[in-house]
């Protein structure tokens, strides 16, 4: 087939790959433990749920129908009252724009401010969806290391050192995926204040701004609404990763240019998961919060807890923020003669157990998984753990 060479840029991703071993065990009869897939581990509200399905009965036409690329008007108004409320800076509808996911945001951002050869600052490691994108679209990466022993922050001589004329954005996720870091807020006010400098956009992915569990978020955006893109999305705290919806804060201007490049990405945001979305913020944000944040605090410990004990020769940084820890399995895998790819896969093809390779998120990520506290409870936490360091144990 005649596809296009820049296809390449794509080469899949390991989440995926290993989502898909999963799924061959479970569908026959195999008890995995989840510890790959970076979604929530708990329901939508279910009150929501019972009002939704109301409304969409009783609008059946009007929940289905298109709207406009940007989304319905009442759920920007109402992102914006509720970005407001927490960031401490006024935003108004003019700048939010609703998408398909976060993914899309992505994409659409890049779409709207990348020309080939422009340089493009990503940590070392980060969210494995900016890399390919970015190749694909001929912008050139250059990466910051961030450093286990700072708890996975980058030193500020080395993004220092990244900046150029060249450079037109750079980006970083906060709270971080894969590492579950929360960075400084002296760090966000420099990644900020270069941007600024170089003229250049900071990316700032807060998917996870809402899942603190010590301290509170950093939102760059109200030290610079000219040079900060926000990307947000409701498939992590409202836990609707499947609704895609997600949304983008960010400088009037650039919400225009961004407008009008997302028609061509996808014509509108799915309607029903705009109203979905609109009551939650509404009505039941703050309740659902309430009632998952120490769930998924409890399950953190319980995971923390178990690496150090049954893993006592891995480095592991206690999150504070997110979904995800970044344990360092290097004494172990050097032991096994293998890499963190391998090792991935056979953890879940032969114990069961679905991690994924720290080195998907970059080459500081080698030797590295990924893991996510938050499908399992607590005894599935530990159990899961056990079984991992009694495979690297007996291997």
């Amino acid at each position: 087939m005649r596809v296009s060479r820049r296809s390449n840029a794509f080469p899949g991703s390991a989440i995926r790959g290993v989502n898909e071993e999963v799924v061959k065990l479970v569908s026959s009869g195999v008890r995995v433990y989840n510890f790959h897939i970076g979604q929530p581990g708990l329901p939508p509200s279910r009150d929501l749920l019972l009002e939704f399905t109301k409304e969409l009965l009783e609008k059946p036409f009007e929940y289905s129908m298109y709207t406009p690329s940007s989304g319905i008007e009442e759920l920007r108004e109402a992102i914006a009252e509720d970005y407001t409320k927490y960031s401490g800076i006024k935003i108004s509808s003019d700048n939010v724009s609703v998408s398909a996911g976060s993914a899309e945001a992505i994409l659409a951002a890049f779409m709207s401010i990348i020309d080939e050869g422009d340089e493009i600052v990503l940590l070392d490691p980060t969210y494995l969806m900016y890399e390919p994108v970015i190749n694909y679209l001929g912008g050139k990466i250059k990466k910051v290391k961030a450093k286990e022993e700072l708890g996975w922050e980058p030193s500020e001589e080395d993004v220092k050192d990244a900046m150029s004329r060249k450079v037109k954005a750079i980006i970083v996720v906060n709270p971080d995926n894969p590492t579950g870091r929360v960075l400084s807020e002296s760090t966000v006010k420099l990644l900020v204040d270069l941007a600024r400098d170089y003229d250049a956009f900071l990316i700032y992915d807060e998917a996870y701004k809402h899942l603190y569990y010590e301290g509170s978020h950093t939102y760059a955006i109200k030290y610079d609404l000219e040079h900060v893109i926000a990307l947000n999305t409701f498939s992590k705290d409202p836990a609707m990763p499947g609704w895609r919806l997600g949304y983008i804060v960010a400088h009037e201007d650039f919400v225009r240019v961004f407008n009008r490049v997302k028609q061509y990405t996808n014509l509108n945001p799915p309607t029903p998961a705009q109203y979905a979305g609109l009551l939650y913020l509404k009505k039941y944000k703050e309740k659902y919060l309430s009632e998952t944040l120490p769930i998924y605090k409890s399950r953190m410990e319980a995971m923390y807890n178990a690496i150090r004990k049954y893993l006592p020769e891995a480095t592991v940084v206690k999150p504070k923020a997110g979904l995800f820890m970044f344990p360092n399995l290097k004494p172990y895998l050097n032991k096994l003669g293998t890499d963190d790819k391998e090792f991935s896969m056979r953890l879940v093809r032969e114990a069961h157990v679905a991690v994924v390779p720290g080195s998907a998120f970059g080459e500081v990520g080698s030797y590295h998984v990924r893991m996510t506290f938050a499908r399992e409870d607590e005894k599935a936490i530990e159990d899961g753990i056990r079984i991992m360091s009694d495979y690297l144990m007996t291997k």
